[in-house]
C-alpha cells in the first residue's frame, strides 16, 4: 500500500514541482523535486542551478521546504504601488 504526500500549502507533490529548499547553511534556495519515495515518505531535491551532486532528501514533513509563492509574495509586496493619500498641502504650495 502506497502512502500519499501531506496536503501541504502551495507544494505540489510530483516530479518537476517547484520550491523551495533550506540547504544545511541554512540558506534557501530555488528547487525541484526530483524523485518520491513512497515508502519512506521523502522527496528528493534539487536545487536548480546547482550541480546534482548537492541533491538532498528531504521528509515530505520537512519544515526545509517551502511553496515558491512565499518569496513571489514578498517581492510582490515590496514592488506594489501604494497610493499615497492626497493631503491638503498640495493645494497651498505656490
Amino acid at each position: 500500500m502506497n502512502k500519499t504526500p501531506p496536503n501541504r500549502r502551495g507544494i505540489t507533490f510530483e516530479v518537476g514541482a517547484q520550491l523551495e529548499a533550506r540547504d544545511s547553511l541554512k540558506n534557501w534556495y530555488a528547487a525541484n523535486i526530483e524523485k518520491i519515495d513512497y515508502e519512506d515518505e521523502k522527496v528528493l531535491i534539487h536545487y536548480r542551478q546547482w550541480s546534482h551532486r548537492y541533491d538532498e532528501w528531504f521528509d515530505w514533513t520537512s519544515p526545509y521546504l517551502r511553496p515558491v509563492e512565499r518569496v513571489q509574495l514578498r517581492r510582490q509586496g515590496l514592488n506594489d504601488d501604494i497610493s499615497m493619500p492626497v493631503s491638503n498641502f498640495s493645494l497651498y504650495i505656490l
